[in-house]
């Protein structure tokens, strides 16, 4: 959630500092998308980029979190300019 609450921040002051902080988180969280299936994993380490599955999920992926995880890579890949994020 907290793509989201830095790109909503952005949206209503216009202050690129949230913008900036979003684009920094977005580019750790991308390594999340690095499965076989392209679908993200359910938690990343943000320091060393390992991601995994929380453990009661096992290989699935919850459809809201994939969800919103799309909205919000759409959005940054809108304002910075960056085709990378709009892809995932």
């Amino acid at each position: 959630r907290s793509l989201g609450g830095l790109l909503s921040a952005y949206d209503l002051s216009m202050d690129f500092s949230f913008l900036e902080k979003a684009d920094d988180l977005g580019c750790r969280l991308l390594k999340a998308f690095d499965s076989p299936s392209g679908i993200p994993y359910g938690q990343i380490h943000l320091g060393s980029g390992v991601a995994s599955n929380i453990a009661w999920v096992k290989t699935s992926a919850l459809l809201a979190e994939y969800s919103t995880l799309h909205l919000e890579f759409l959005y940054l890949g809108k304002v910075t300019g960056d085709s990378k994020n709009a892809e995932k």
